[in-house]
């Protein structure tokens, strides 16, 4: 007689993330953060002022630092949060199993949001840059380009003389002595031949001796150098910042999802009390 196997049948699986309940969080969390990253907006501008004796910039960068700070974690707090307490609980679970999953699922929630915050900097950024060439075009000038101000005080006019003694460089010229600038970044310097065909041109619209214009482009190589290292260094630093702030702000988004999780499962009521109400 042959053996029988029975099989017993099983129910599917139920998901182990509730895709509702991320999308939830992670929508309320960007809100969170676009409202108080605008009042740390209208907070850092308060402590700006064209008056001398009233600007306040080293203190404005530190409390937008700061705010910065406390704007990602309230918002991915909140996220995390709201995204496991909406989130079914599974029964017959261990609850060490119960609190790792609503973390997970606040996790994956701020995971969202930093890619919700990823695409709207980026569409940002590209009306930004689209919005800067159609006003350079517009006005026939470079004007959007970081080395514009440097390159541009080589036409500065001679001691003595008026304005109108020199002309100014067009755009296409702005364009080719910024490219050879930078082709010179990280070299030795300027190449000879780039140095005095530059110097040619600062020559011809300012009237100096070309030894004159040749120290006018060295103090502007020197210039833009500088200017290039301080971007380097403040680019490393706010990418540093922003690194460490996503970081915490997924750890917060972790815990927000565990507390989201332990409110659902204690059933504390979701309303907000006033006294006298």
């Amino acid at each position: 007689m042959a053996d029988v196997i029975e099989i017993e049948a099983s129910s599917p699986a139920e998901s182990f993330l509730s895709w509702r309940g991320v999308l939830a969080g992670a929508v309320s969390g960007s809100a969170v953060s676009l409202i108080l990253v605008s009042l740390g907006v209208a907070g850092g501008l308060s402590l700006l002022s064209p008056w001398p004796g009233q600007s306040y910039t080293g203190i404005a960068a530190s409390v937008a630092a700061a705010w910065g700070l406390i704007a990602t974690i309230g918002a991915f707090l909140v996220a995390g949060f709201i995204a496991a307490r909406v989130r079914p609980r599974i029964a017959d679970v261990p609850i060490d199993e119960v609190e790792f999953r609503d973390g997970l699922q606040g996790l994956v929630t701020g995971a969202v949001c930093v890619l919700f915050g990823g695409l709207l900097a980026l569409g940002a950024g590209a009306a930004a840059l689209h919005a800067g060439s159609a006003v350079a075009k517009f006005s026939g000038s470079n004007a959007g380009s970081p080395l514009s101000a440097i390159v541009s005080t080589m036409v500065a006019p001679p001691d003595g003389k008026p304005v109108t003694a020199v002309q100014l460089l067009n755009t296409d010229e702005t364009t080719t002595i910024e490219g050879i600038f930078l082709k010179s970044f990280g070299r030795d310097g300027l190449a000879t031949t780039d140095k005095t065909f530059v110097a040619n041109i600062i020559a011809a619209k300012t009237g100096i001796p070309l030894a004159d214009a040749q120290t006018r482009v060295d103090a502007a190589y020197a210039d833009a150098i500088v200017a290039l290292d301080k971007a380097k260094k403040a680019t490393e630093l706010s990418g540093l910042l922003t690194g460490l702030g996503l970081l915490i702000g997924l750890v917060a988004a972790w815990f927000g999802g565990i507390r989201g999780g332990k409110s659902r499962d204690e059933n504390t009521p979701a309303r907000f009390r006033f006294s006298g109400w």
